[in-house]
């Protein structure tokens, strides 16, 4: 009989030390001390314990202890855990008074540890970056976007950190959750739009560059972006309809309107074609471009009416005749926008080739002469 009294009394002792209320400023102090295992120990039952687990005392140490060994121990789960209890002792204590009766540094005290947790991991991610460590300063501002959300510039400087560690895919992922969390730096948007094309992404991109728009709606970078992503996309209506827009919005553009002619010519509108390029050489005389297109044109309609006159007999002398007053006429307006192709870019074979045919069909023999000697200087000759 006593031996069973003895065993009674050991079980009495055992549930009543289990049900001891636990000190939660004894873990406080442990974690101070560096004994962040004590501190665990102790904080982990006192969530458990019915005189503690309601306390915001409670949870605001717990979120502190395991913030410490999140930072010192790198402990996996700490990160969360320390969140999510600084957050349940924010319900428990929605206006920190109980927090700020017992720390008496005020109302926003949970507010200012996670700002310190936030700015602990900021300063370690600049140091990265500084150091060139560029993975790991990713890392770190992706750690301190997640503590603190509200402030972007964590998850951007982490979309440039994987820039230059050359991670295209978390870089891109990270520009995207800086776009969903509000941010509109021109930027972010031509840096996902690059990606996008990069891959060959064009209705990625394309959707991209449209969200721009919309941020930047007076920004005519975004209206050419978004036409050529509808001409990689064979849009053509669409991207016609979108330079239609642009143009209307900046009339002086030239690239615009050179682009316009290129798109009509695409869709068959011959005339069209060459009426864009030359209002684009009427806003800059000197757009290279237009004026090239605007001289292939022309020249093939000489060069048509020249492969019929080569398809007659010897026989059709009249008609032959009369075929090459048309194509003189036709050189004869040509020549001046050759010229111009010439004045803009003496050392092209195209417009060197193209100009001495004309000049050798209208005559022009010492003109034909000079252009000769420049393609021989070129090739060597």
């Amino acid at each position: 009989m006593r031996t069973f009294l003895t065993l009674m009394l050991a079980a009495i002792c055992v549930v009543g030390y289990a049900q001891k209320k636990p000190k939660i400023n004894q873990a406080l102090s442990a974690m101070e001390d560096g004994n962040l295992a004590e501190a665990k120990t102790i904080i982990d039952a006192a969530i458990q314990h019915e005189k503690t687990k309601d306390d915001a005392k409670t949870w605001y140490y717990r979120g502190q202890i395991y913030a410490a060994l999140d930072t010192a121990n790198n402990e996996p789960g700490a990160l969360d855990e320390s969140l999510k209890a600084f957050d349940k002792a924010l319900e428990l204590d929605p206006e920190q008074k109980v927090v700020s009766s017992f720390t008496g540094t005020g109302v926003e005290n949970i507010d200012s540890k996670k700002q310190g947790y936030y700015a602990y991991y900021y300063n370690e991610a600049i140091s990265d970056y500084n150091d060139e460590k560029f993975g790991s300063a990713a890392d770190n501002f992706e750690t301190a976007y997640y503590i603190n959300p509200s402030d972007t510039n964590a998850i951007l400087n982490a979309a440039y950190a994987a820039v230059a560690d050359g991670d295209d895919e978390r870089a891109e992922k990270n520009f995207y959750a800086s776009y969903e969390a509000g941010v509109r730096d021109k930027t972010v948007f031509l840096q996902l739009y690059n990606f996008a094309i990069r891959e060959e992404r064009f209705e990625d991109g394309l959707k991209v560059i449209r969200n721009g728009k919309e941020a930047y709606p007076d920004d005519i970078d975004f209206a050419k972006y978004e036409i050529n992503l509808l001409i990689q996309l064979e849009k053509t209506e669409d991207a016609k309809a979108e330079l239609e827009k642009a143009i209307e919005a900046d009339p002086e553009n030239a690239d615009l309107l050179f682009s316009l002619g290129v798109l009509k010519e695409e869709l068959g509108d011959k005339e069209g074609a060459l009426a864009s390029y030359r209002n684009a050489i009427d806003v800059n005389p000197d757009h290279y471009n237009s004026n090239f297109n605007l001289g292939v044109a022309v020249f093939n309609e000489a060069n048509e009416l020249i492969k019929q006159r080569n398809a007659l007999s010897y026989k059709e002398e009249a008609k032959s005749k009369e075929l090459t007053k048309k194509i003189n006429v036709k050189l004869e307006n040509a020549l001046p926008i050759w010229e111009k192709l010439y004045s803009l870019n003496s050392t092209d074979q195209t417009v060197l080739e193209t100009l001495g045919y004309i000049y050798n069909s209208l005559g022009k023999k010492d003109k034909y002469n000079k252009i000769q000697d420049e393609l021989d200087a070129i090739s060597g000759n």
